[in-house]
């Protein structure tokens, strides 16, 4: 269910709609880039400005008093550039109620960060209206569907004015502010009379965080937790393991536990249900290898989990914290960012040590016979053992150490890497090592040779 479709954001909008509220007017100030301000002889306007301050080439006291608008301030005051905050702080005279309205709707750096405008702003504008122009504005900006973006100004208005939230701007809060990272600093705060059955299926909704160990057992009925799932799959992601185990009917499929109807009903979920061996082998028993399901939303979560239980570690990665220092090094020499990187990607590559690695990662089709059985890199670990090619470990997370046999020998063949056979010279696995040093794709892409 999308945020606007929430009956609390209808009560909301239908409010603010009676008591005659209005939202405040985004400021239409063109802005000009400031490196380009002497093009075509062009004279300096207020935007020129408002660029120099967001790159950071001036600060306030360089703005020419005639620049400082009330254009400018709506664009550029953040809560980024305490000089700025700091001048309105020190002028409330020059920075009435309605400029923060229209700040508000302008930037939505007014909202953001630990000095937004609802923290300094005088107490006596914080009231229902505005409250609720914050919350329009955080609903319909471009993060509002991800958790804990622009949800400061919240918490400010709570420490210094929380009799104007409402029980509804709780609603709308659990919606998209209520992240539990370590604590559950939304649910927190919320008073209790607030907490009803729709706030905490509102803290539920396309939330990835583990809000759901902190709801009453009460409110965690059968009925609440198969409720969620159909008004959408992905709230999956915040249940506990005893709401996954719960048994449910199913039509044509009698009783099952929630995550094994959730399986059958989108198997690309598995991705965000913890995995056990019991689920592991309900999935596969699904799922071919050659699937979708297992290649996008199983595979990468299975082999961590067979990491962990086994207990291996993750493999090292020493010659990234290397090849970051030389890129560092280089562009503090003047050499520049792009060449400091291009460098770090060829030290990187150059030390891969090709006579003794060979890529983990495929992107070769396992042919039809065998892709019920083999996953795209376990095939091209038989492929290596069929060649002779013997696998100790993974050497970092693109590559494992090998040894090869005496017939084979790896080569740079200019657009990527081969393994040739010396007998005849023919390539019988290609891979590529493509990328900067931190952000890199090595993968298999040819295989000349058949099990």
């Amino acid at each position: 269910m999308k945020i606007t479709e929430l009956q609390a954001y209808k009560r909301l909008t239908e409010t603010f709609k009676e008591k005659g509220y209005s939202e405040g007017i985004e400021d239409k100030t063109p802005c000009y880039s400031w490196e380009n301000r002497n093009r075509f002889g062009s004279e300096l306007k207020p935007g020129h400005y408002v660029d120099a301050i967001g790159y950071g080439y001036v600060k306030l006291k360089d703005v020419p008093k005639e620049y400082r608008t009330r254009g400018f301030f709506l664009h550029s005051l953040s809560a980024s550039y305490d000089d700025i905050v700091e001048y309105v702080k020190m002028h409330p005279e020059e920075f009435d109620r309605q400029f923060f309205k229209d700040h508000i709707a302008t930037n939505y750096y007014s909202l953001e960060f630990e000095n937004n405008d609802f923290e300094y702003m005088p107490l006596e504008f914080i009231d229902e209206e505005l409250v609720m122009c914050a919350m329009l504005r955080a609903v319909n900006m471009r993060y509002c569907d991800r958790r804990g973006d622009c949800d400061d100004w919240f918490y400010s208005v709570y420490r210094r004015k929380p009799e104007v939230l409402t029980q509804d701007m709780y609603i709308l809060g659990a919606r998209c502010f209520a992240a539990k990272r370590g604590k559950n600093e939304f649910l927190d705060i919320t008073p209790e009379e607030f907490r009803t059955e729709e706030y905490y299926f509102a803290l539920c909704q396309m939330n990835n965080t583990p809000v759901m160990e902190d709801i009453p057992q009460s409110i965690l009925t059968n009925n609440f937790l198969v409720k969620l799932v159909n008004d959408c799959i992905d709230n999956i992601r915040c249940f506990t393991d005893e709401a996954l185990e719960r048994e449910v009917p199913m039509k044509d499929h009698g009783v099952v536990k929630i995550w094994q109807a959730v399986i059958m009903n989108d198997g690309y979920q598995i991705g965000n249900i913890p995995l056990n061996d019991e689920r592991i082998e309900y999935f596969l028993s699904m799922y071919d290898k050659d699937s979708g399901e297992y290649e996008v939303g199983f595979k990468s979560n299975y082999k961590r989990y067979l990491r962990e239980k086994n207990s291996i570690p993750e493999p090292p990665d020493p010659i990234f914290g290397f090849v970051s220092q030389i890129v560092i090094s280089g562009a503090k020499s003047g050499m520049g960012v792009e060449a400091a990187l291009d460098l770090g990607t060829a030290v990187a590559k150059s030390s891969i040590g090709i006579q003794t690695r060979l890529p983990i990662f495929s992107s070769f089709r396992v042919p039809k016979v065998y892709s019920k059985k083999y996953d795209k890199e376990e095939y091209l670990v038989e492929i290596y053992k069929k060649l002779g090619i013997q696998v100790l470990q993974e050497a970092d997370y693109y590559y494992y150490n090998v040894v090869l046999p005496e017939n084979l020998s790896i080569v740079d063949n200019n657009y990527g890497y081969g393994v040739k056979d010396l007998s005849n010279d023919e390539i019988l696995i290609h891979y590529y090592d493509r990328g900067p040093f931190y952000d890199r794709t090595v993968t298999v892409d040819e295989i000349n040779v058949t099990l």
